[in-house]
């Protein structure tokens, strides 16, 4: 990456303030995804910061960043931000991105044990997204499907419209379901 892009990407990510996404927009407006910066973001995402971790998630799912596009490490980083105790906006975008990568088999049991726990939580964003996310893992496990299955089932009775609206759309988006 040449220098006068890692310098906006570093100036991007610590000017997110988690709540406006003006500096990650105008980065993303500014420079296109290459494969060297996926892994600068991937390697920020893997970051211990909170803050580091949403606005660098954040850049991923704008660029629209597929499983085709990132490694096995770093598809198993991202992955990672969901089994882990990270804050709720990179999960959220993880989350998001879940139908379009890769879970390795390896991961699959402690993501879908994550995912369970999750679903139960009192965030309503992480509750939906991660039904979701459950449904998207055993789209690609079906050994995961009865599960999934459970927590769309627990989910269509959440007191949240919202919850209850995506799952009636990850209803839709699996075949299986």
């Amino acid at each position: 990456m040449n220098a006068a892009r890692t310098d906006a990407l570093s100036q991007a990510l610590f000017d997110f303030d988690g709540k406006s996404a003006g500096p990650l927009e105008r980065f993303a407006a500014a420079y296109s995804a290459d494969a060297k910066l996926v892994e600068e973001l991937c390697d920020f995402a893997a970051s211990k910061d909170n803050n580091l971790q949403a606005a660098a998630t954040w850049l991923l799912k704008r660029y629209g960043v597929t499983g085709a596009d990132l490694s096995p490490s770093q598809t198993e980083t991202l992955l990672g931000l969901l089994v882990q105790k990270t804050g709720w906006l990179a999960r959220i975008h993880v989350l998001q991105m879940m139908q379009t990568l890769n879970v390795p088999s390896s991961l699959a049991a402690s993501l879908m044990s994550a995912l369970a726990e999750q679903a139960a939580g009192a965030n309503t964003f992480i509750r939906a997204w991660s039904v979701h996310g459950a449904a998207a893992l055993a789209d690609q496990h079906p050994a995961y499907r009865d599960s999934a299955l459970d927590l769309l089932a627990a989910a269509e009775q959440d007191d949240a419209a919202s919850v209850r609206a995506r799952i009636r759309r990850t209803r839709q988006a699996f075949a299986w379901i």
